[in-house]
């Protein structure tokens, strides 16, 4: 019990909140709004942080990186809880008002206007548990053209969630949240990878995948648990006018190679999202092998 209380105390004493604002104010030193880190330091007031800590960013555009390399992506961290759209007043995260649209922005449009230089993930996120959570943004314009391999090249443009092989879990929280004009090959609005041993559980919870687009296929989201786990959980979310280049608009499950998908869809709504030249305009569940032949899998 004696030890239970000190990791508590140990975690209070040591909660901080880091606050971010586009250009920041004061010392710069992010322990306030009057004194708040700059937009370009917002991965590192992310980084900064330890378990209990919050990080409390207002409106504005946050772009990846002020360079053109096209592999930097925000990431979030376990024990963490990072939210948006505050005006920059307030004291308290019950104060926020989102009734009025989410107004924090993470951008991967970097590089020349248009979307071909832009970043290939805007979020990218490995080895978190479910304490690392995301609420009040809206993300968008990221480009992963890549072609696609099994361990995240193409994979994912607004978020990538990488539960890559055996010892692999990435089971973040994602509230409130708008993935949107976001291209990759495949889930050009969020990827769970749990492929090969891995194990990807995500929570996504009143979120909007809006207009995403797919090189390949699944416009809006992409669960990969073949030979492994991939299993989000998605409630009071929409998903609208996501489109691919072959199969599944919305979001297709695949759980072949002995593996698990098995998603929870809970009060969702699927609206005008096409395949373009294929199957699946809303969703596919998938259990075939990567051979497409036999079918070892649960989905």
């Amino acid at each position: 019990l004696l030890a239970i209380l000190l990791v508590l105390f140990a975690t209070q004493a040591h909660s901080a909140t880091r606050f971010v604002t586009p250009f920041g104010a004061g010392t710069f030193d992010g322990t306030s709004w009057a004194n708040a880190f700059p937009g370009t330091s917002l991965q590192a007031a992310i980084d900064a942080s330890i378990v209990g800590d919050e990080v409390w960013i207002a409106a504005g555009t946050y772009y990846t990186t002020t360079t053109t390399d096209r592999t930097i992506s925000f990431g979030m961290k376990t024990g963490v809880a990072i939210y948006g759209s505050f005006v920059g007043t307030e004291s308290l995260v019950s104060e926020r008002d989102l009734s009025s649209g989410l107004t924090s922005i993470l951008s991967g449009e970097i590089g020349s206007a248009g979307t071909s230089d832009n970043s290939y993930t805007v979020i990218y996120n490995q080895q978190l548990d479910s304490s690392a959570v995301i609420d009040g943004f809206i993300v968008q314009l990221a480009n992963d053209d890549r072609s696609p391999t099994n361990a995240g090249n193409g994979l994912g443009g607004g978020m990538y969630n990488h539960g890559y092989n055996t010892g692999g879990f990435c089971h973040p929280i994602v509230r409130n949240c708008v993935f949107t004009q976001n291209t990759a090959s495949w889930g050009a609005g969020a990827f769970n990878n749990g492929y090969n041993g891995g194990n990807t559980q995500p929570t996504y919870v009143n979120c909007v995948f809006a207009q995403n687009h797919a090189l390949m296929e699944a416009g809006g989201m992409d669960s990969y648990g073949v030979g492994g786990t991939a299993s989000p959980i998605v409630i009071n979310s929409i998903f609208y006018e996501n489109t691919s280049a072959s199969n599944v608009g919305a979001m297709y499950a695949w759980g072949g190679g002995g593996g698990s998908c098995h998603p929870v869809l809970i009060n969702c709504a699927f609206v005008n999202n096409s395949a373009l030249n294929g199957y699946g305009g809303a969703f596919i569940a998938d259990n075939l092998d990567e051979n497409g032949t036999t079918s070892s899998g649960s989905c």
